[in-house]
């Protein structure tokens, strides 16, 4: 099979590719023998771990992997995630429950699990290992004929109950080896994994005859957005770390947590320090998210288990005596697990309570601003002492005669670097083509209000009350490749560097709303909490359509104004420029080809009310009124 990677271009970003995945993909490749054996419960769950990194590398390498074959391997690999899952579960539930009751026979002095049992019938319980598939346990205590049962009074009367249970969970650990197997057997008998090595290899060798060796500006770039956008997700459930009882909630944050964990390791080998210390952080904040889960499984499933062995023991003995054997040891265990999520969740809310209080959060979005420092490296080399002139844009609104104009006069001024505070699209005739100039361009882009109302399809959701607005966002989404609209939803909600000493955050309309206006006339106790909050230098805005700046407690407040669609009664296009050592901020008028923008709008059929914000610089809600009104 030839293997072509999409981004040529790019050759740095496929060759660190192909380093990230290769190892994984062996990593996998030699646990498979261990998990169709079974000898040791550490190959699934090292198989199972290897499953989930290749996953997330098939997400976050996707632009240098080929198209055409990556969905299949992806969901052959997920197929093999699922099967381990169920195993890996069932396995951590058969030592839990081992270790449990080993602590009460230590505490207690009691003797040790299954001690009054044949050891040839029941070796499969006491045993870390698994026996081939043909053995079978067929009897168990719970399972006995009445006048048969094993126990001394004297025994714990907690004991029976988690000994039932612990045969359960083998019984059903043995039931689903076969399926295990014959993923795995079905996996390595379709050639993929020789054909994902295959591609992976050649596509190293490619991009090592046209690579420099250097880490690019792209795969900087890549890491940034990834590691951004999985902050953003993981961040979105804060507002229910309050809650103890959101256990869904909570356990899609251990999922956002494992997510961006994954993506920390995928891009760790771009970093001098590795994130080591990062990686580390996210790997406790995990751990507490799991036990939490782990928990949670077992208060969910111990209610039903107590049903089904009741119900079993009444249909084998036809009355409940039996049963009162169980129930104390399966109530022990809940009631354990209750007090104990408990613990873990004030564990967590400590935890993330630290790492916020400890910058822990700030120093990594520093710490990942390397595409940023290595825009500026070549010009510091060739002046360390000199200026560096940064370009802040923002609502672009698919301009793109104005963006073109902007980023032409940001160069020429000495712009090392392009940050954009969002509202990419929207109202111009040129949505796609922003986007790819944008990501072409290498400008770092957040996401805005209005491009998540397009995404989201919020003219069939929220009906715009303009007609023209609901045009705009369906005219926006349908007028968007499917890449851009992904490369669009991915972006985060704020971007935050430190560059020569000076930390500068970038979002669209406030750190605390993409929708809230930072203008000229915000009171300034409005701007005084957020630069409390915020702990950056600069604050990069936009969402106006009108350049302002303002400064409060030493803290610069900087709105970019808009490329594309000014408010002020001035249709040129504007933005902001940066410049420091020595410091300074200028809003910058660039003249465009607006009859360009306006033709492309006529020939797309958009309203007129489209062609007069641009030409005449005034809001919609102006321009929409009749002429002779104004």
């Amino acid at each position: 099979m030839k293997c072509s990677y999409k981004n040529s271009e790019d050759p740095g970003f496929s060759r660190y590719t192909a380093e990230t995945m290769l190892p994984l993909l062996s990593q996998l490749e030699q646990e498979l023998s261990g998990v169709r054996s079974s000898d040791d419960i550490e190959y699934v769950h090292r198989a199972r771990v290897a499953t989930r990194r290749l996953r997330a590398c098939f997400t976050i390498f996707s632009s240098s992997l080929p198209s055409a074959h990556t969905k299949r391997w992806r969901k052959k690999i997920r197929n093999l995630t699922k099967a381990l899952g169920e195993a890996r579960d069932l396995d951590v539930q058969i030592t839990f429950v081992h270790e449990y009751f080993e602590k009460k026979v230590t505490d207690s002095g009691n003797e040790p699990l299954f001690f009054h049992y044949h050891e040839e019938e029941f070796r499969v319980l006491t045993d870390t290992t698994y026996p081939n598939q043909e053995e079978s346990v067929e009897c168990h205590p719970c399972e006995r004929k009445p006048g048969v049962w094993p126990y001394a009074e004297t025994i714990d009367h907690k004991r029976p109950g988690l000994e039932c249970l612990l045969f359960r969970l083998v019984q059903r650990r043995l039931m689903i080896q076969p399926d295990v197997v014959k993923v795995v057997n079905t996996l390595e008998e379709s050639g993929d994994l020789e054909a994902i090595a295959t591609c992976l290899h050649e596509q190293k060798i490619k991009a090592e005859l046209a690579d420099t060796g250097e880490s690019s500006h792209y795969a900087y770039e890549q890491a940034f957005l990834h590691i951004m956008t999985a902050m953003q997700d993981l961040f979105w459930y804060e507002p229910w770390l309050s809650d103890p009882d959101m256990i869904h909630r909570h356990h899609e944050m251990r999922i956002a947590a494992k997510r961006l964990r994954y993506t920390l390791e995928s891009f760790s080998g771009l970093f001098e320090c590795g994130l080591k210390s990062e990686i580390k952080m996210f790997k406790s904040l995990q751990d507490v998210l799991g036990d939490m889960h782990d928990c949670d499984v077992w208060i969910e499933k111990i209610p039903y288990f107590i049903k089904d062995e009741k119900e079993r023991a009444l249909d084998y003995f036809g009355n409940p005596d039996f049963f009162s054997w169980l129930e104390p040891g399966f109530l022990d265990l809940l009631e354990n697990r209750k007090k104990k999520r408990t613990e873990l969740f004030r564990e967590l809310q400590n935890l993330w309570n630290s790492m916020k209080e400890e910058g822990f959060w700030i120093q990594l979005e520093e710490k990942i601003s390397i595409p940023v420092q290595y825009s500026f490296q070549e010009q510091c080399e060739q002046d360390p002492k000199g200026p560096v002139k940064i370009a802040l844009i923002s609502d672009v609104h698919a301009n793109l005669p104005a963006l073109e104009a902007v980023l032409f006069d940001a160069k020429e001024r000495g712009a090392s670097a392009v940050f954009n505070a969002g509202d990419s699209i929207g109202y111009g005739a040129f949505p796609d083509e922003v986007m790819t100039l944008l990501r072409s361009s290498h400008v770092l882009s957040v996401i805005g209000n209005y491009d998540r109302s397009v995404l989201s399809k919020k003219w069939k959701t929220g009906r715009p009350k303009s007609r023209d607005k609901q045009i705009a966002m369906r005219y926006a989404y349908h007028h968007l490749s499917r890449e851009n609209r992904a490369y669009l939803a991915a972006l985060p909600r704020q971007h935050r560097f430190r560059v020569r000493g000076t930390s500068i955050l970038v979002t669209h309309g406030s750190p605390g709303s993409l929708n809230e206006y930072l203008v000229q006339e915000t009171p300034e106790t409005r701007f005084r909490e957020i630069a409390q909050k915020s702990k950056a230098d600069i604050i990069v805005t936009g969402h106006a359509h009108i350049p302002s700046m303002r400064q409060v407690d030493g803290v610069w407040f900087v709105n970019c104004g808009s490329v594309g669609r000014t408010e002020d009664g001035d249709p040129r296009a504007c933005y902001a420029l940066l410049s420091l050592d020595p410091f300074s901020i200028v809003h910058v008028r660039v003249s465009y080809d607006i009859s360009r923008a306006i033709d492309a709008l006529r020939k797309r059929h958009l309203p007129d009310s489209f062609r007069r914000i641009i030409s005449e610089g005034k809001p919609l809600d102006v321009v929409s009124e009749p002429e002779d009104s104004l």
